[in-house]
């Protein structure tokens, strides 16, 4: 997965994911500090993981689902404090929006709304297709599904609330790429075929 450097105390740590587990590494000195172990049936790991005020959140498909870590005072130890295995997305990520985790599963097919503080299931919808990638923008989640689906979505711990939805039609294969926003354009790939569109307020 993609690594994060997060600041914890004095440190920078670099935070990834490998094969079997989640590894921490002080991103200025390269000494490696924690390995915490998350597997798979496929040890595929492709989500990086989320960070908020001390605590690290990882996920992963095939039912594994996700944990959430706390970081010692100095970086140097992690310790689990919770597991959900219901959140447990494949490649589509996840976003942590005031207080509350938000992804799709895998396995467990759904949109899913995830208490950050403690691992409770808030929600769990199946409106837009069963799984995919989100994103974060404006004040708005962005969700795009396996089967081509785009919705936007507010971000409410109580309800899967679309706001408006329309389909990709163009492009081959799997709907996998992660939709991406800059500068009021939303940029959506699939397969051969890249499509942007204009999102800005006028």
């Amino acid at each position: 997965c993609s690594p994060r450097i997060i600041r914890h105390g004095q440190r920078r740590i670099l935070v990834t994911m490998t094969e079997r587990s989640v590894v921490g590494l002080d991103a200025d000195t390269c000494e490696f500090l924690w390995s915490q172990s998350h597997v798979t049936d496929y040890n595929v790991n492709a989500n990086t993981p989320l960070f908020f005020e001390g605590d690290l959140f990882v996920l992963s498909g095939y039912g594994t689902g996700g944990q959430m870590l706390r970081l010692s005072e100095d970086g140097s130890r992690v310790e689990r404090i919770w597991r959900q295995g219901n959140i447990d997305s494949q490649m589509g990520a996840a976003v942590l929006v005031d207080g509350f985790i938000y992804g799709s599963g895998h396995n467990r097919r759904g949109w899913h709304c995830v208490n950050w503080e403690t691992g409770k299931m808030m929600y769990s919808a199946r409106k837009i297709g069963n799984k995919g990638n989100i994103i974060f923008s404006d004040g708005n989640l962005y969700c795009y599904s396996e089967r081509g689906d785009v919705a936007l979505v507010r971000p409410d711990p109580e309800a899967f609330d679309i706001v408006s939805s329309f389909r990709i039609d163009k492009g081959s294969g799997p709907h996998w790429a992660h939709p991406v926003i800059r500068t009021g354009r939303l940029y959506v790939r699939h397969g051969e075929a890249l499509m942007v569109y204009d999102i800005s307020a006028r």
